[in-house]
């Protein structure tokens, strides 16, 4: 007999298969589980391992033994003559059970994980090229200030202690060349027991600042010191004990010592704090820690806690720009007061930039402050001289973003969202901004993963939901539309956006019944909801036509509406765009 013919007769042949076929599955469910609840991929890999080495002591197993009725005896005790061959029917059962398992896995792999782990793919991708880019722009010149802790004996001086940390993150921000994280991102920690590498990692930071604040009467320790975050290693520490007065010098001297520290020519000198009255600078200090809590009576609070500091130090541009801030949030809260505090708010954000030119927040504050003028020459220089001062300021990327996407120019927008994502990357605002604008353009898909990455930062069902539904919209996905809007209010808009979804779904007599009502309201809103209807519906000229009895709603929000912009192909679109009140100019 032939050697393959008696590995064919020892069944040696089939236990390899069925050995094969049954490791391939393992090792797939494995690769797919195992992940899900964090296990590493060493253990995955020394899986994979074991069965590869397992083969080997299988086959010869096969070899050596047969199963027979009487059960497992070694292959040349039987006497095949008057032997059932029930291996031989085993294993092949066995076989083709582990192939049909196989088939069904592969299934389920292809039509039910594979979108979700391609999402992932992508979402890994999209943050590692993320990091690459921050990487190569900053290199080791990134930091995150951390709040500080309150030491004091009664442990009630946290807005001493948030608002140091805070005014450090701000002053070293004024460096060009230094990549520093936002305060929304790097306060996420506050509270939390996360080692510094951990946060490092997070928030792609080289260097993490942190220290501590103890307050006794007029005297104050502060404890800071700078550690490099992938390897938990102190660089620098020192605690100071002065008088309040002399906070500024101490956070003056923090600074310079970080500069120092990185030993980075192009960072140049350390900036220095604005100065101002000790009382009056407890007092922002307090009114920014209402400010960014937000519970209930905190907003007034902190509108309070500012005027009482311009009281104390009129020559103190911080309290006028926070005044200005609070004031513009309360004008829309008293709308029968609106005008009034809005023009308080302005010039509060004038004497803001008239004592402190070099303050990028004043300028921003202003800018918004001109837009609600329509003093768009006014903006954008307000605008681009804080760009000039902080061109690593989130918020001031954030506003610039806004303007790019006003004026067509959605490229930029995204650009400008995402490098201020790069210095603030736990807040959902980003992803969200660039979310609504790749939606408005028609660009469903990216829209859809910049969702999803807000989500995960932020958990808002409701704005989640309300992203979806439009993006489902423009996907032609009517069905998936009609069950997100089933979490979300009826009325308003959702009315609208239902009766898009019942013509996509061919509930016609549903659709043409609500579209009916919406017609019969009047007003705006329902003018609006009727042009955008007609544009689904390629009802080019009634879409005109209803476009025209619109006056009050903003420009960009007619034009960028998505499904209003099924019309851009119309050759009226243009001319149509270009009646409305725009205040700069548009890119088509």
């Amino acid at each position: 007999m032939s050697f393959v013919a008696e590995l064919k007769r020892r069944n040696v042949i089939r236990v390899a298969a069925a050995y094969v076929v049954t490791a391939w599955l393992i090792i797939q469910v494995v690769e797919t589980i195992l992940p899900i609840y964090g296990i590493a991929d060493s253990t995955i890999r020394l899986i994979v391992t074991a069965l590869a080495v397992g083969f080997v002591p299988a086959v010869i197993l096969a070899w050596v033994f047969e199963l027979t009725p009487e059960g497992l005896k070694r292959d040349a005790d039987i006497d095949h003559s008057k032997t059932e061959p029930r291996s031989t029917r085993t294993l092949d059962r066995i076989i083709i059970v582990m192939l049909a398992l196989a088939v069904g896995y592969f299934a389920f792999d292809k039509f039910v994980l594979s979108e979700s782990r391609e999402e992932a793919i992508a979402d890994a991708a999209r943050e590692e090229g993320r990091a690459e880019a921050v990487i190569g722009q900053y290199g080791d010149r990134s930091i995150a200030v951390l709040p500080f802790v309150d030491m004091s004996p009664g442990k009630d001086q946290e807005y001493m202690s948030d608002g140091i940390a805070e005014e450090l993150l701000n002053l070293l921000a004024k460096i060009p060349d230094l990549r520093v994280i936002s305060r929304s991102s790097a306060f996420s920690f506050k509270g939390k027991d996360i080692d510094i590498p951990t946060v490092g990692e997070q928030l792609n930071a080289r260097f993490v600042l942190e220290g501590s604040v103890r307050k006794a009467g007029n005297q104050i320790r502060i404890t800071a010191q700078l550690i490099e975050a992938s390897s938990d290693t102190h660089r620098w520490s020192e605690t100071y004990d002065r008088e309040l007065v002399n906070v500024f010098d101490i956070q003056d001297d923090i600074a310079a010592q970080v500069v120092d520290e990185l030993r980075v020519q192009l960072l140049g000198e350390a900036p220095r704090s604005e100065r101002a009255k000790e009382e009056a600078y407890e007092l922002v200090l307090q009114a920014r820690y209402h400010w960014s809590r937000r519970a209930p009576g905190d907003e007034e609070e902190a509108l309070e806690l500012y005027r009482q500091a311009i009281a104390i130090d009129p020559n103190y541009a911080a309290a006028w720009t926070g005044v200005s801030v609070a004031l513009a949030v309360e004008a829309y809260k008293k709308p029968e007061q609106l005008d009034e505090l809005m023009l308080e708010a302005r010039e509060a954000a004038l004497k803001a930039v008239e004592l402190d030119p070099l303050s990028a927040e004043a300028h921003v504050r202003l800018g918004q402050m001109l837009g609600r003028e329509d003093d768009y020459e006014g903006v954008q220089q307000a605008y681009m001289r804080a760009y000039e001062l902080e061109p690593n300021n989130p918020l001031v990327l954030g506003i610039l973003g806004a303007q790019a996407g006003r004026q067509g120019k959605i490229d930029r927008a995204i650009a400008l969202y995402n490098a201020a994502e790069e210095l603030d990357p736990l807040a959902s605002v980003w992803a969200n901004n660039k979310a609504s604008y790749l939606m408005r353009m028609r660009r469903p898909d990216e829209a859809e993963i910049e969702a999803r990455h807000m989500f995960s930062l932020s958990g808002n069902q409701e704005i989640f939901d309300n992203m979806m539904v439009e993006i489902q919209l423009i996907q032609g996905k009517y069905a998936d539309a009609l069950e997100t809007l089933e979490r979300l209010p009826p009325g308003g808009q959702n009315f609208m956006r239902a009766t898009v979804a019942h013509y996509g779904v061919g509930n016609t007599e549903i659709a043409d019944e609500i579209f009916a009502q919406i017609r019969a309201m009047g007003g705006e809103l329902p003018a609006f909801g009727t042009a955008m209807i007609y544009a689904t519906q390629h009802e080019n000229d009634l879409a005109f036509e209803w476009l025209e009895k619109l006056e009050t709603i903003k420009p960009w929000d007619i034009v960028y509406d998505p499904h209003i912009r099924n019309l851009v192909d119309d050759p009226r679109w243009k001319p149509y765009v270009d009646s409305l009140d725009w205040p700069f100019e548009y890119e088509y």
